[in-house]
């Protein structure tokens, strides 16, 4: 068995450097919500303590974006948070496929207010209906776009 000490060369994504920027980054965040909510209860209680300790919140989040800025790691906090957004999209390639069943299914709306005239072709409705059925069926995503409707 080998051991463990061996690191990859030059990777920079479990940095103590990194993991440090990760954690102000955070902090900004729990400054900014611990400064909306004291603000509120401020003006809810009339409590200058509050409105001060909003304060010092809000200035929190200022410095430990500016300092992000300052040290170049604001754009490592903003590239990896839009990396893990990314991965968390349930639709990341699926757009110009939902935008394909929304234009099927106004055309199946339109075909369903052509039903008892003379020109309403039921093939034609079926084939819609199928064509429907197999893009949802390629992407499961969109059954909840059907379901809805």
């Amino acid at each position: 068995m080998k051991a463990r000490d061996s690191r990859l060369p030059d990777s920079p994504f479990n940095s103590p450097t990194v993991m440090k920027a990760r954690a102000l980054f955070m902090l900004q965040f729990v400054a900014l919500i611990g400064g909306l909510m004291s603000a509120e209860a401020a003006m809810a209680e009339h409590a200058w303590r509050l409105a001060g300790c909003s304060v010092l919140c809000f200035a929190l989040m200022i410095g430990v974006r500016r300092f992000l800025r300052r040290t170049e790691q604001w754009e490592t906090c903003v590239d990896g948070l839009n990396r893990s957004f990314a991965r968390a999209d349930p639709w990341p390639d699926q757009e110009e496929s939902s935008v394909r069943l929304m234009q099927l299914l106004d055309r199946l709306d339109a075909m369903e207010q052509d039903r008892g005239r003379p020109e309403f072709d039921l093939w034609a409705l079926q084939e819609l209906r199928h064509e429907i059925a197999g893009l949802v069926k390629t992407h499961p995503a969109l059954a909840s776009l059907v379901n809805e409707r």
